[in-house]
């Protein structure tokens, strides 16, 4: 039997041998260039995941399938993005984790974003099955669009600590160049 890790690893292997696409280029202040227009603009499918816990005896399911959507839908400089986010999936509890989510990212290098999202969600697992609002940072790595997504867990009550990190994909829908 494969490990998550290895199934993880065998998907990115994938996506990225499949994709092909040229980067552009954006000349900056100082003359130089910059390869910012391979960018995750335009919508996006989201892909769950994996994840990984902090408290590794605590039996929880890191192996968590779901589906989502990602519409970023302004862009006022090359670096930022604001993005909206609707994803289910199969929460570490073993539980359909619902939400809706508004955030932003900063492209910090040519293949790497920061960022962070306002999400609401709902989950049996989370807050006793009642709606809530959570930060939620992240770490993106993006290679010809697709965009390999790491965040870190919200607490499953408003009193613990952070939980571990979760793994999704944003494969980009249609062209973007």
């Amino acid at each position: 039997m494969f490990s998550r890790f290895e199934v993880l690893a065998a998907v990115a292997v994938a996506v990225l041998s499949l994709s092909g696409k040229t980067v552009g280029t954006e000349e900056q202040r100082d003359g130089t260039t910059t390869d910012w227009t391979e960018s995750t603009t335009g919508p996006g499918l989201n892909v769950f995941g994996l994840s990984l816990h902090f408290n590794r005896n605590a039996g929880y399911n890191e192996v968590n399938p779901g589906i989502g959507f990602r519409y970023p839908f302004w862009r006022p400089a090359a670096q930022w993005e604001v993005f909206g986010d609707t994803s289910i999936y199969d929460d570490s509890r073993r539980h359909w984790a619902k939400y809706v989510a508004l955030g932003g990212s900063y492209r910090f290098a040519q293949s790497w974003a920061v960022g962070a999202a306002v999400a609401y969600g709902q989950s049996e697992t989370y807050h006793h099955g009642k709606p809530f609002f959570a930060p939620v940072p992240g770490l993106a790595f993006i290679h010809h669009g697709v965009a390999f997504n790491t965040v870190l867990l919200p607490s499953e009550s408003s009193n613990a600590k952070i939980q571990g990190l979760g793994f999704f994909v944003t494969i980009p829908l249609g062209r973007h160049d």
